[in-house]
């Protein structure tokens, strides 16, 4: 909760800064108050086709608004390149494989398990190919736990759910045995992974089509600290079977930095609000 409120401060700091107003529970007025730029249109379809309830309705705000919003973040990094038509470049800058050519919001992949199918928030592709590459994004989520983090019984008694993905189920079978969903990951939610992973394998007919890059903000602490030594727990336990990196927003910007295209205006804002 350090980290939760050090992030949360900090953006309210920047919206101060810019003159934007929020709301008493940090809630930007205006959407584009949030936004570096507009989304784009294609952009603005995949999220209202979410379940994420992100762009809200009349009656009701969508949580893209909150200036600690992780949806706020993924667009202000991400959308920016899809509207220069450079995919490729942000890709590369995120270790992805070479020829990309595609960047899609909130792509989901359905399951034979009653329920929500899992979405991620960003999935890059080349046209032609039947291999992709997504992008799981945390911005504040492990330094603020608000939801238990459990894998219900009907993952285990769908007939070949797990055929292809033994050690990924032995995982899965460990968090359903630890009580009441505390599970071992304190911080990393591996039971949201692990969905992940199954929604992908399904979807594209095997592990090696895929691969996972799981994205975060890093705050140095010791919440940081054992964040990251869960993730190297999970990528030893899963990492036969599926190809999973990670890497912090921090990272990721200084090699936008870097980019020979990148906009300096673009970049300040990332710099200001972000990685000051």
């Amino acid at each position: 909760m350090e980290v939760y409120r050090f992030i949360t401060k900090q953006q309210r700091d920047w919206a101060d800064q810019q003159g934007i107003e929020y709301d008493k529970n940090g809630y930007t007025l205006h959407l584009d108050d949030n936004l570096f730029c507009p989304l784009s249109p294609a952009t603005l379809e995949e999220l209202k086709h979410g379940k994420g309830n992100e762009l809200g309705n009349s009656e009701k705000r969508g949580k893209m608004q909150a200036l600690h919003s992780s949806s706020a973040l993924v667009v202000n990094v991400f959308d920016y390149w899809r509207k220069l038509g450079r995919a490729d470049v942000i890709a590369r800058a995120c270790d992805a494989p070479s020829g990309i050519t595609e960047i899609r919001f909130e792509q989901t992949h359905p399951i034979p398990v009653r329920g929500i199918p899992p979405h991620l928030d960003i999935e890059f592709s080349t046209f032609g190919s039947k291999s992709i590459s997504v992008v799981e994004s945390k911005f504040t989520e492990p330094y603020h736990r608000h939801t238990k983090r459990i894998i219900r019984e009907k993952y285990f008694s769908t007939p070949g759910l797990w055929s292809q993905l033994p050690e990924c189920e032995r995982l899965a079978r460990r968090i359903r045995e630890e009580s009441q969903g505390r599970t071992s990951f304190i911080y990393l939610d591996a039971p949201q992974l692990v969905k992940h992973i199954l929604g992908l394998t399904w979807g594209k007919r095997g592990p090696q089509h895929f691969e996972i890059l799981y994205l975060w903000y890093e705050v140095p602490s010791p919440e940081a600290d054992r964040h990251r030594l869960e993730l190297s727990q999970f990528k030893e336990l899963v990492g036969n079977e599926v190809r999973f990196r990670d890497m912090t927003y921090q990272e990721l910007f200084e090699r936008m930095k870097k980019s020979q295209i990148a906009e300096k205006e673009y970049l300040d804002y990332l710099g200001k609000r972000y990685f000051p």
